[in-house]
């Protein structure tokens, strides 16, 4: 029992559910911060994609930053900056809906 426990509760899952919730976490922020934008320029909306842009061009940085540090550092660092930058794709994909749920959907 207690060999599933240790397996269940070890640090592998602790880091996999670290790399869910930096993903996830990036995505929320991102999104607010490109509706934040949308509502103070609304007729703008290449503005709402500079969140999104940012964050990818940071997570290609955190790649070649792994690179340079050891193995375990640099494989923790490269699976953060893979889960922000899919993160920041999926908010750049999701942008538009903004401005499809706020100007269209108009009833």
């Amino acid at each position: 029992m207690a060999g599933i426990y240790a397996i269940l509760v070890g640090k592998e899952v602790f880091k996999l559910s670290g790399i869910v919730f930096l993903s996830a976490s990036t995505f929320i922020i991102l999104m607010g911060a490109s509706y934040l934008i949308y509502k103070k320029f609304p007729y703008r909306q290449q503005l709402t994609y500079i969140p999104s842009g940012v964050a990818l061009l940071l997570s290609f940085l955190m790649i070649f930053i792994s690179f340079d540090l050891n193995r375990f550092d640099g494989l923790t660092m490269s699976g953060m900056s893979v889960a922000v930058g899919l993160a920041s794709l999926a908010a750049f994909m999701c942008s538009p809906l903004i401005d499809y749920f706020l100007r269209y959907r108009q009833h």
